[in-house]
C-alpha cells in the first residue's frame, strides 16, 4: 500500500470519505475536518502536524487517511486525531497500513506515547475494538463529554524507542 501526504486537490474527496464513516454529517466533516484540511494546504498547521492518506497504488483513488501532530502540552506525545476508512475496504489492511504510518513517524520524532481519543457510541465500537486489538489501552473515561449521554474515550500506547527496531504492536515478528 502507497503512504503520502494529502494532495491540496483531495479536499472533497477526504471529506466525502469522512462522511461515508457514518461519523459525520456534511456539515461536521466540513466545520472538523475541512479547517485541518484547509489549513494543510496553506501550510498553516502547526510544526509535526502531518496529514496522509493511503491507496492501494501511488495513484489509486483513496482508501483511508489520517491527520496526527505532537502534543503541545505534553512531553513527547503525540495525538492521532482522525483516522478514517472507506467502509468498503474495512478489514482490508488499510487501517492497520495507516496507524502504523502514525506510530513509525511519531516514534522516529521522538514520541513515547500515542494517544487517541473517541466515542463511547455504537457507531465507534469497531474503532475501538481496532484500538485494543492494535496494542492501545483503554486510559479512561469522560462521561457526557462530546453531548450528555455519549463520552469520550481515551486510548494510549507507549511506542517504541526508535534505537530499537520498530514493531507495531498488531505486526508478526519478521524472522531471517
Amino acid at each position: 500500500m502507497h503512504i503520502e501526504s494529502v494532495r491540496p486537490t483531495e479536499r472533497a474527496e477526504l471529506l466525502s470519505l469522512a462522511v461515508q464513516t457514518g461519523l459525520f454529517t456534511n456539515e461536521d466533516a466540513e466545520s472538523l475536518l475541512g479547517s485541518v484540511l484547509a489549513g494543510f494546504a496553506a501550510g498553516a498547521l502547526p510544526e509535526g502536524h502531518a496529514v496522509v492518506t493511503c491507496r492501494f497504488v501511488a495513484d489509486g483513488p483513496v482508501l483511508g487517511w489520517a491527520y496526527f501532530a505532537p502534543d503541545p502540552y505534553a512531553d513527547h506525545v503525540w495525538n492521532l486525531w482522525w483516522i478514517g476508512v472507506l467502509p468498503t475496504h474495512h478489514g482490508s489492511g488499510v487501517g492497520t497500513v495507516l496507524l502504523n504510518h502514525v506510530e513509525r513517524t511519531a516514534a522516529t520524532a521522538g514520541a513515547r506515547l500515542l494517544i487517541i481519543e473517541t466515542s463511547d457510541l455504537d457507531p465507534t465500537a469497531r474503532a475501538r475494538r481496532f484500538y485494543v486489538r492494535s496494542g492501545y489501552t483503554e486510559c479512561g473515561r469522560i462521561r457526557d463529554f462530546y453531548a450528555d449521554g455519549e463520552a469520550k474515550v481515551i486510548f494510549s500506547r507507549r511506542l517504541p524507542h526508535m534505537a530499537e527496531p520498530f514493531m507495531p504492536a498488531n505486526a508478526a515478528p519478521q524472522y531471517s
